[in-house]
């Protein structure tokens, strides 16, 4: 009888601590998954964030400094399209801009191709920007290697990216494309594509925000694109300095490597 007590004891004993095990594991992937989901959230749609600061539109950059960073699918039914980044300043970030204020972008340079350096765009490739509201309301914007500074406006509308709600808060997705495009990804097409914009207001007293890039990747393996961005970032001018002359010295550097080539 004690013999027999003291094994049903052992097997309680035995699984609870199983139960405890299985607790504990449980727990563990729960963590884990919720761990993953932050880094997927922290790693996926970035928005151009910014506000109203001292007569000026400010916009909240990264560590990587003055560029925001998209991807172009190679496959699927979103072959050379995204919508990311977005333009946003929203109340519950503490941002926030004047009520059903406009907001537009400046184009301040011309298309910029980066494969393992500066290089003119293969395929004469183009970005084209599906504004807000879409043509023929607001006509595309079309950015390649030789369209130049293209400036926003509200009447008529340009380079529209929209309007903020009455409570001020602002967020808005433009359709951005890769063209030309095939029906199937192109090999050839893969690198870096930037340009740089500022941002303007129709609000009252409020000057345009200072340049900053847009990097989207095609094709290219994080590394490799990461080093594009980094050389696109390090052209964006001090708020002082010359888009058009850097990207000169941008553009000289890359017929030196097609003539040395």
């Amino acid at each position: 009888m004690i013999s027999f007590e003291k094994t049903t004891l052992e097997k309680r004993k035995m699984s609870i601590d199983k139960l405890n095990v299985w607790v504990r594991s449980i727990c563990t992937c729960a963590v884990v998954i919720a761990m993953s989901g932050i880094a997927y959230a922290g790693e996926g749609h970035t928005d151009v964030e910014f506000a109203y600061e001292d007569g000026k539109i400010a916009v909240e950059f990264g560590d990587e400094g003055p560029v925001f960073e998209g991807d172009f699918p190679t496959e699927g039914i979103d072959l050379q399209y995204t919508s990311e980044p977005g333009f946003a300043s929203e109340l519950e970030e503490g941002m926030g801009i004047g009520a059903e204020d406009q907001i537009i972008y400046n184009v301040v340079s011309d298309l910029m191709y980066w494969n393992e350096g500066f290089q003119a765009a293969p395929n004469n490739a183009e970005i084209r920007i599906i504004n807000r509201p879409p043509a023929p309301l607001v006509p595309d914007t079309i950015i390649g290697a030789a369209t130049g500074d293209q400036d926003g406006s509200f009447d008529p509308a340009v380079n529209r990216i929209g309007n903020a709600e009455l409570d001020g808060d602002f967020h808005s997705d433009l359709d951005i494309f890769l063209d030309p495009k095939g029906e199937s990804a192109d090999p050839s097409m893969y690198g870096a594509y930037g340009f740089m914009i500022t941002l303007g207001t129709d609000a009252e007293g409020i000057a345009d925000s200072d340049p900053f890039a847009m990097v989207f990747n095609y094709g290219l393996d994080e590394e490799t694109f990461e080093e594009g961005v980094e050389a696109m970032a390090n052209l964006v001018p001090e708020p002082t300095g010359s888009v058009s002359i850097l990207l000169a010295l941008a553009s000289g550097l890359a017929c030196f490597r097609r003539r040395k080539g």
